[in-house]
Order: C-alpha cells, then sequence, then structure tokens
C-alpha cells in the first residue's frame, strides 16, 4: 500500500510559487524551495520530480489562476470594464509587496527567454490565453452593438496585453501606486475601454 504523503501537496506548491514569483527561476535554490514548502528532498523529488517540473506545475497554476480572473470578470462586466477590473484586481489592488513583483508569466518569458525557451514559451501560451479571453469579450460585445468597431477584437487585447507587460516591468521598476493608476487611466483612454 503506498504511503499516503507527510505534507499538504497545494500547500507546498502554493508556497513553491510564491518563492518563484518572488525571485524568478534561476535565483531559487532547491534549498530554498524544501525550506519554503515545508518538505524533505526526498518528498520533495517523489511529490514534484525536480525543480523544472515544479516550476512548470507553478506557472500552470498562476496562469490558470490570473485566467480565472479574466473569465469571472466577462461573465459580469460589460467588456469595457473588463481591462480596468483585470488591472484592478491583479496590480492596482493588491499588496505593495506583490504589484512589486511583476507578473509571474511575464517574469518568466524575461527572464527565461534565451535560457529555457519551453517554459518561456509555457508562460507565453498562458498569456496568450489571457489575450484570447480579452479577444472573446471584446468579439462579442462588438456583435452586440456594445462597442465601436474601429478596432477589431484581436488587436484591443493584444494592446491590452502590452499594456499589461509595461505596468508589469514598471512595477518592478518600483513606481508608485499612483502613476501606475495614471498608466492604466491614459492607456484605457485611448483604446477608448472607459467603462
Amino acid at each position: 500500500m503506498a504511503r499516503s504523503p507527510e505534507f499538504d501537496r497545494n500547500n507546498a506548491l502554493e508556497a513553491a510559487m510564491k518563492l518563484f514569483w518572488a525571485r524568478g527561476y534561476t535565483a531559487t535554490s532547491l534549498p530554498d524551495l524544501l525550506a519554503a514548502m515545508g518538505i524533505a528532498r526526498s518528498s520533495f523529488y517523489a511529490s514534484f520530480g525536480n525543480k523544472r517540473q515544479l516550476f512548470m506545475e507553478c506557472l500552470e497554476l498562476f496562469g490558470d489562476r490570473t485566467y480565472a480572473i479574466v473569465e469571472k470578470d466577462a461573465r459580469k462586466l460589460s467588456p469595457t470594464a473588463l481591462p480596468r477590473a483585470f488591472f484592478e484586481a491583479t496590480l492596482l489592488e493588491t499588496s505593495q509587496r506583490r504589484s512589486r513583483q511583476g507578473c509571474m508569466l511575464v517574469n518568466t518569458v524575461l527572464e527565461l527567454a534565451d535560457v529555457d525557451e519551453a517554459l518561456s514559451q509555457l508562460a507565453a501560451r498562458k498569456l496568450s490565453a489571457i489575450e484570447s479571453a480579452f479577444a472573446r469579450a471584446f468579439q462579442l460585445a462588438q456583435q452586440n452593438g456594445e462597442m465601436s468597431t474601429t478596432r477589431r477584437p484581436e488587436e484591443l487585447a493584444s494592446l491590452v496585453m502590452t499594456i499589461n507587460l509595461g505596468l508589469r516591468v514598471q512595477s518592478r521598476k518600483k513606481q508608485s501606486r499612483d502613476t501606475l493608476k495614471l498608466i492604466v487611466e491614459n492607456s484605457l483612454s485611448m483604446l477608448e475601454l472607459v467603462a
């Protein structure tokens, strides 16, 4: 009979994700992970395989949670309000510490683009899924006559995600909350995405 793990796997995964998010893949050592996760080396290898596999699982978790924010808001908000709600939930209304960590997906693309193409591409795919969720919401709004059709839904979604990338870099530069809010306001106003 297989022995049950002596730790809560979900809690350990959450701790690992937070550490990777704060430090990045390369700067996070296995001893750091074991300490943060509160598990022994043998449990780590038995449950997560290795650092790279754990990181992939953390990217999946982070990406799925971020995607869920957009999907949930798309069901209850007007599409023009969707980008602002996204930036508020993921950046402007979070703790300063979390805000200054940027986005784990964006951080991974930047950190690993020339180091580990597969990990960078996984993060990029997660960002693309979020962009597609915006595009679907904009397309539906245009079909229902709720939004201008000046720009294609895919173009608008791409621009929103470009703003997202810039905001995450600005947040890592420790820009003030007021500066980030101003960037959001001005950017969304230019795209006519003001609810």
